[in-house]
């Protein structure tokens, strides 16, 4: 993995007063937002978020999105578009929480580090930006690796083959739909037997347990950020019922999903 290996676009520091925001577009960059002030509702793909001062929201490249501020005081963001050209990056920077909250680690003042250096063309301002860049990148990925399953991830991640790979790839961008074994033992071009043991051989886990796995770390971020309804996480998770949702969470968190979010609701 390469974090120095990318191109910012665009940085700035943004306010958008009351009821104005940007429209529902996409785009072939990552665009990270940062709420410094205010409050707002944001979407990304199929998903509503309430926007809140320390959380980032993080939008990958052709994703559709818009934002707004529902408030009378101002929303101030702190906005950095940018493309990667290391596809492990890209492939890591996918997968992690559309919103995370960042008030433990320093991102504000990167982002303005690199706001600044930006704008005053200093010497070395090249080295100072790339610096903090690979830094909040550093941090962010810091956040997926404290997820739980993902540590070590990148070491774990040298062991699996090109058809695991795929696979699970494909279990990432799929995880509303219907996945069965026999359409994951096709993808990666094996039977489904011995896909199976390959899997399992890889991962420590099912394929059906990895999903289900993948399946809750996702209503678990839904629960924390999101104002949408247990219902609407349970089918946004490719849980196929409320009461299935809730005990699956259950027999994985020791408490019912609505406990969680009360538990921790992060505003």
């Amino acid at each position: 993995m390469n974090l120095s290996n990318f191109d910012i676009l665009w940085i700035e520091s943004c306010t958008y007063l009351s009821e104005t925001g940007i429209p529902k577009h996409k785009h072939e960059f990552f665009h990270f937002i940062y709420v410094d002030i205010g409050v707002g509702e944001i979407t990304i793909g199929e998903t509503r978020y309430a926007m809140n001062p320390g959380n980032i929201y993080l939008v990958s490249s052709f994703v559709d999105h818009t934002f707004f501020n529902t408030d009378k005081t101002p929303l101030k963001t702190l906005e950095i578009k940018f493309s990667l050209n290391d596809e492990e990056t890209v492939d890591l920077i996918r997968r992690l929480p559309v919103c995370v909250n960042v008030k433990s680690y320093p991102i504000k003042n990167i982002l303005l580090t690199i706001l600044n250096e930006s704008l005053k063309e200093l010497p070395m301002s090249e080295n100072v930006i790339s610096l903090n860049f690979q830094l909040m990148l550093t941090y962010l990925l810091r956040c997926y690796e404290s997820l739980p399953g993902n540590s070590k991830y990148n070491n774990s991640r040298k062991k699996f083959s090109p058809e695991i790979d795929k696979v699970i790839n494909y279990i990432y961008e799929n995880l509303t739909e219907d996945i069965s074994l026999e359409k994951l033992a096709n993808i990666a071009g094996f039977e489904k037997n011995y896909f199976l043991r390959k899997f399992k051989r890889q991962t420590k886990r099912t394929p059906m347990i990895f999903i289900r796995d993948k399946r809750i770390e996702k209503a678990k971020e839904l629960l924390r950020y999101s104002d949408m309804n247990i219902s609407q996480i349970a089918l946004a998770t490719g849980f196929k019922s409320i009461h299935y949702f809730s005990k699956v969470f259950f027999e994985c968190m020791g408490m019912r999903p609505l406990s969680y979010r009360d538990k921790n609701n992060i505003k």
